[in-house]
């Protein structure tokens, strides 16, 4: 399988979707099994995090009101994982870097809940090195599906209420040679969040540049402080 992309989010990978969902699937019932230790009124409820605190502190306030917003709540819990494994720790910023420069193959994700007991996660955020990046202008040209693409990174685009992704340059040398490129993608189950693109892309920028500060490549990744409008179709 090559990790070359063949055209943004708009790529269709199925070993990918029925891995997110099996992960999502192995985190709930780890929510479940631990929480039934805690007994009493809580119970069942997973430990409350506020916009600010999720995927490691990485969310500017920006960010932290457009995950209120996209959530409709201001209470989340998180728990993080790998395609290859699941974890029961929260997402870090310095093991997200060791594993990019150490395991590039491997997504280093963030997963965000509702604290209301919520089945779906409201967010599922991903980094893995990458060696190449969609050609954003054209992309724009041809898109015809309501994409909307933002001047953010090498490539940044949201598409419906579902899909965000973002390459940023970011080198990194590992067990799977060198890369040149940081990929970001973000996910959401059908119907947890308001279809706001450029919210999403606030979020996903956010954490974004936190690892590319992290990983000491933030002059070349250029994520800016703010995120642009979407460009003109």
């Amino acid at each position: 399988m090559t990790d070359q992309p063949t055209g943004g989010i708009k790529e269709k990978d199925p070993m990918r979707n029925r891995l997110f969902w099996a992960a999502s699937g192995a985190l709930l019932l780890a929510v479940g099994g631990t929480a039934c230790g805690n007994g009493g009124d809580d119970a069942g409820k997973p430990d409350a995090l506020s916009a600010s605190q999720v995927c490691d502190g990485t969310l500017d306030k920006a960010a932290a009101t457009a995950l209120e917003s996209l959530g409709g709540t201001e209470r989340f819990s998180e728990l993080q994982g790998t395609d290859k494994s699941v974890a029961l720790r929260p997402f870090s910023l310095e093991l997200a870097a060791k594993t990019l420069r150490a395991k590039p193959t491997e997504k280093n994700t963030c997963v965000i809940y509702k604290a209301d007991g919520s089945d779906f996660p409201l967010l599922d955020i991903s980094f893995s090195a990458w060696h190449s990046h969609p050609d954003l202008a054209q992309e724009n040209k041809e898109s015809d599906s309501g994409e909307l693409f933002f001047p953010v990174g090498l490539f940044a685009a949201a598409s419906g209420d579902q899909g965000t992704s973002l390459y940023f340059k970011c080198p990194t040398e590992g067990s799977g040679g060198k890369k040149p490129y940081v990929k970001a993608d973000m996910y959401s189950a059908r119907g947890q969040v308001n279809p706001d693109g450029k919210g999403r892309m606030t979020i996903l920028n956010a954490v974004s540049r936190a690892v590319a500060e992290e990983l000491g490549c933030a002059a070349q990744a250029k994520l800016p402080t703010k995120v642009p409008d979407a460009l003109p179709g």
